[in-house]
């Protein structure tokens, strides 16, 4: 009977998922775009140990890859078109993730499971786009919930398992052990006991993931870096690590803060809180306080946010009238209906308008013809990704975070902010001096107005090669 009902669950995921995705034919966001072509390398030419690909980034130093088993999940899905692919793996990960949430909820004998998954899926357009990109998030989350699954059933080899897995997966394994520490010091508090296994296979498994790698030692740098350099200093640069203004956050948290508030109005009504609400009601405003700090945390708040609210309410509605549980049944329902219309609504808008990175595409197919094997190409940050995904034969500039340039040379990265804000004042051409290219790529949008004035300023430099109504292909002089 469990297994029907998951296997249902897993399809009807995967349906209302290929809607979403499909609603546009490309790659949805950023990140799937480098994904899914690094994944095509490693299928074509094995493990990725050097990245000549961003020139000016620390990447081009020392490059480690601590997401490569994402990478690998992907390869199955590059015997297709790169594109369709991605997009199916996407679909495929969400499903994965969904799926393994209701799965928890039953396993933890909580009622309307299924309606608390689509609360999920729905409460957040914001999150509804995240998981529409072709990224870890998803398998990331499944593995947050399956190592609380893990911890609560005294799953010890598992729990080492998959704690080995997520440093492969994820440098955000970091994530997965400070749940971990949470569960043991809430258990402490609420039992009294100490299960010093939990710590030895958690951290093991996450040792031995950072030592049986086959980027190590390189990647013990590298992942401190990753960690407390680039993710803590691009706040600065890059706004997915920045947080939203009080408007935005409202907008986008307006679901989540009510199920705190009911989480909270339950526990004051009932004046009791056990082990694992404690737990679930913790790691909610945990995440709450670092979403205020950096929007990224949205999406680990939100999962723990309904699981708060799902069980205080699984005691709590024991207390309520029959006649008024139907009330708030119905209530429930069209709440959901309501909130899955404007929520897909909200989320197909904000993909369409993020599909941008596909009118650079004749730009990048006439390099491909046109441009000669490893030449350097100077670029705009945000391109790289499609860029590489077209064609891999080029080396760019700048590429995948803006902190990998800041880190590699700070005065040198400067100047470049400098060039695509518009606020460099200097009679050099510092494009010519920095990075010597042989070919420059911008865009006609307004995320490169200032870098396409830069290079009409110092035009004599260049001659145009290749141009559209949407970019332009210069070569330098």
């Amino acid at each position: 009977m469990l297994y029907k009902r998951i296997v249902t669950a897993f399809f009807i995921f995967f349906m209302l998922l290929s809607i979403i995705q499909f609603t546009v034919p490309h790659i949805i966001g950023f990140d799937g775009y480098f994904n899914i072509k690094a994944a095509d390398i490693i299928k074509k030419e094995g493990l990725i140990k050097e990245f000549p690909w961003a020139g000016h980034t620390i990447l081009a130093e020392s490059y480690s890859d601590t997401q490569f088993l994402f990478r690998v999940f992907l390869i199955p899905f590059t015997f297709f078109d790169l594109e369709f692919g991605a997009k199916i793996a996407s679909i495929l990960f969400a499903a994965i993730c969904f799926t393994v949430f209701y799965f928890f909820l039953l396993k933890n004998d909580i009622k309307y499971a299924f309606f608390w998954a689509l609360l999920y899926l729905f409460s957040s357009a914001n999150l509804m786009y995240r998981f529409m990109e072709t990224r870890q998030l998803p398998l990331a989350i499944a593995l947050i919930i399956l190592t609380i699954h893990f911890l609560q059933n005294r799953k010890y080899l598992f729990l080492g398992i998959i704690s080995f897995a997520f440093v492969w997966l994820y440098s955000g394994f970091i994530i997965q052990l400070f749940i971990v520490l949470v569960y043991i010091i809430i258990e402490r508090i609420f039992s009294r006991k100490f299960d010093y296994k939990i710590i030895l296979y958690s951290f093991l498994g996450a040792l031995l993931g950072l030592v049986i790698n086959p980027y190590f030692p390189g990647n013990i740098p590298f992942l401190y870096a990753q960690v407390f350099k680039v993710n803590l200093l691009s706040n600065l640069y890059n706004v997915e690590w920045k947080p939203w203004t009080f408007i935005e956050f409202v907008k986008n948290n307006i679901l989540i803060l009510f199920y705190l508030i009911a989480s909270l109005f339950i526990l004051i009504k009932n004046k009791k809180i056990d082990r694992n609400k404690a737990f679930y009601l913790f790691l909610a405003l945990f995440f709450l306080i670092y979403t205020i700090k950096t929007r990224r945390m949205h999406e680990y708040l939100i999962p723990f946010a309904i699981l708060s609210l799902a069980f205080f309410f699984k005691d709590y509605s024991g207390n309520i009238d029959v006649k008024y549980l139907d009330l708030m049944k119905k209530a429930a329902l069209a709440s959901l209906i309501i909130i899955i219309s404007v929520n897909f609504i909200l989320a197909r808008e904000e993909i369409a308008n993020n599909t941008f990175l596909y009118d650079y595409e004749k730009c990048a197919e006439w390099m491909m013809h046109n441009v000669s094997k490893n030449s350097l190409v100077f670029n705009n940050a945000y391109t790289f990704t499609y860029l590489f995904f077209k064609n891999s034969d080029l080396r760019y500039t700048h590429g995948l975070d803006l902190t990998y340039s800041y880190l590699y040379d700070a005065e040198e990265f400067e100047r470049y902010i400098g060039i695509l804000q518009g606020t460099l004042k200097s009679d050099a051409d510092y494009i010519i001096e920095d990075y010597n290219p042989d070919y420059l790529i911008s865009g006609k949008l307004k995320q490169d107005v200032q870098l396409f004035n830069y290079i009409v300023k110092n035009r004599k430099n260049y001659k145009a090669v290749y141009e559209d109504e949407w970019c332009a292909v210069l070569e330098v002089k």
